[in-house]
């Protein structure tokens, strides 16, 4: 008998992002990727990061980290996993380009390994699996599938994908590969999943070329495009379009420059020269000779699309004869922060254009079409939907239903929840694995911030804070003076501070003599004004009780 093989989701699977997958077998582990979800904003919290216990806990057996492109879903959370994890990384050159200062800025070294599709590495010295790199199509060169050799048989993991005959930058997904793997038997698909809702096929990134162009021919003032910094087809083609117009192209926001001059440096961008104008040149061009492209195509508070929306870019601003034009795709959970930066600029008086008004977006996710395709092609006996919210997972199984997976073989997962190949079939393991969500704040560095923490900041943003303050005779332990009470965002207490003031000194002073330290004191305040607020309005209030002795 083979020995089993435990695929545990940490992350990815159940929402869109933090993507993160292990592989177990024989006590060895594979690491698939390692990536962060971003929030809409708010408590302090710049970035989520799965729980990675788990793995750190078994740090001695993990014998490779996989990446299968560079998108920070992906790999934006792998300084954590590394700083406990010794483990080498493989992954293509621009997945490790980008990487590589983010892990210095975090200080953390690690062995980075880069392949290239048709590479095949084993997950470790005498690591029962092996990974051969398979090369697809995304919205970032170098974009890879996994087909991990196992003692199960063949586990395809499809990465992000679409199936795009006429790419911009990167290579098309390879599917002859594909369909060899299937003729040789896959046991288990695990395929992305994001835009499983969307039916048909999802248009090909050349098409936004047109498109970009449409938009320059006869914009009279400065055209501002914004898109994912990685997304080097769509930089090409802004930058293509600008110069067909003659326009030069300015870079606006530090992980923008970044990308360019990777771009440039791995052979994925070419401008001519003086194409591209400094942040100098860029201020003194008049306005119909300039395009400049932004970061902060999801609305994030610092990037450079919403300080243009607030005018707070330096020497730069956009004016009523300007196009702005949204360039990438919503993630789900940005629409507040995209809606308000987009509105800022329409109050300014610039025209503002977007994926709705023509192709200026097209997905780097497959479709439909293309998800029933790679299921054709390889043929598995199971099929695991990944990379998406519940509804997305669920009606990728529906696709696998109809290309003829039956029930049973068709598996939805969420974060962990543990599926166990074996020569009798594929199970869920009892109890799972934990998971869970770590927040991030920056500074200095992502850094995990205690969940108590931003439970705390969460109760004061929602429901606000009240602070009450008692002196107490030193000797006595009588009050010297009566309980003072202020509220900070407290709803329903304005002009109401004296009535709960007075229940809390009976509070106190119904307390008996012994019993009156600070810690228990402090405890009587705490219950009567919550007590006080659960009777009058329902709210629940952050309470900080102070007892001075005087």
């Amino acid at each position: 008998m083979a020995p089993p093989v435990r695929v545990a989701p940490l992350g990815g699977l159940g929402e869109i992002g933090m993507n993160c997958l292990a592989l177990e077998c024989e006590g060895r582990v594979a690491v698939v990727d390692c990536g962060l979800l971003f929030p809409p904003g708010g408590l302090g919290v710049e970035a989520v990061a799965p729980d990675l216990r788990w793995l750190e806990e078994r740090r001695d057996r993990v014998g490779a980290v996989l990446v299968t492109h560079g998108h920070e879903d992906h790999i934006g959370a792998l300084p954590l996993l590394l700083r406990a994890v010794r483990a080498p990384v493989y992954g293509p050159a621009l997945a490790l380009s980008l990487l590589r200062p983010r892990l210095e800025e975090a200080g953390v070294r690690a062995e980075l390994r880069e392949v290239r599709p048709g590479d095949r590495i084993r997950a470790g010295d005498g690591s029962p699996f092996a990974a051969e790199f398979v090369a697809v199509a995304h919205s970032v060169p170098d974009s890879c599938a996994l087909a991990v050799e196992t003692p199960q048989g063949l586990l395809v993991h499809s990465g992000d994908f679409k199936v795009d005959e006429r790419p911009v930058a990167g290579r098309r997904t390879d599917l002859p590969r594909f369909e060899e793997l299937g003729r040789a038997g896959v046991r288990m698909l695990l395929s992305d999943s994001t835009n499983a809702d969307r039916p048909g096929h999802s248009p090909s990134e050349s098409e936004v070329g047109p498109a970009l162009r449409r938009v320059f021919d006869g914009a009279p003032g400065r055209v501002w495009v914004t898109c994912f910094s990685s997304h080097m087809g769509r930089i090409q083609q802004v930058a293509d379009a600008a110069r067909a117009y003659g326009r030069r192209l300015a870079l606006v926001g530090r992980s923008m420059e970044e990308s360019v001059r990777l771009g440039l440096e791995l052979g994925y961008l070419s401008f001519p020269p003086g194409q591209l104008a400094t942040a100098e040149e860029a201020r003194d061009a008049p306005p119909r000779e300039l395009c400049a492209l932004l970061t902060g195509s999801q609305g994030e508070p610092h990037g450079a699309l919403a300080r243009l929306s607030r005018g707070e870019l330096a020497g730069l601003a956009a004016g009523p004869l300007d196009r702005v034009v949204f360039s990438a795709r919503l993630i789900p959970g940005n629409e507040v922060a995209i809606g308000q930066a987009l509105d800022g600029l329409a109050r300014r008086g610039a025209d503002v254009l977007w994926e709705g008004h023509r192709t200026l977006h097209v997905s780097g996710h497959a479709q439909e079409d293309e998800e029933r395709l790679l299921i054709r092609l390889t043929r598995p006996e199971h099929f695991v939907p990944i990379h998406g919210g519940l509804r997305q997972l669920l009606r990728h199984a529906g696709h696998a239903a109809s290309e003829g997976v039956p029930d049973g073989r068709r598996h939805v997962l969420v974060d962990g929840e543990v599926l166990e190949l074996s020569d009798a079939g594929a199970a869920r393991v009892p109890g799972g694995v934990p998971a869970g969500r770590v927040h991030l704040s920056r500074d200095g560095g992502l850094l995990p911030l205690a969940h108590s923490v931003v439970r705390e900041r969460r109760m004061l943003s929602e429901h606000g804070l009240v602070l009450a303050v008692v002196a107490l005779d030193r000797a006595t332990r009588e009050l010297a003076r009566p309980v003072e009470v202020r509220g900070r965002g407290a709803a329903g207490l304005e002009g109401r501070e004296a009535e709960l003031a007075a229940e809390a000194g009976r509070a106190v002073s119904e307390l008996p003599a012994g019993e009156r330290g600070t810690a228990q004191v402090e405890a009587a305040l705490d219950r009567a004004v919550r007590g006080w607020f659960r009777r009058a309005s329902g709210r629940r209030p952050a309470v900080e009780s102070l007892v001075l002795e005087v």
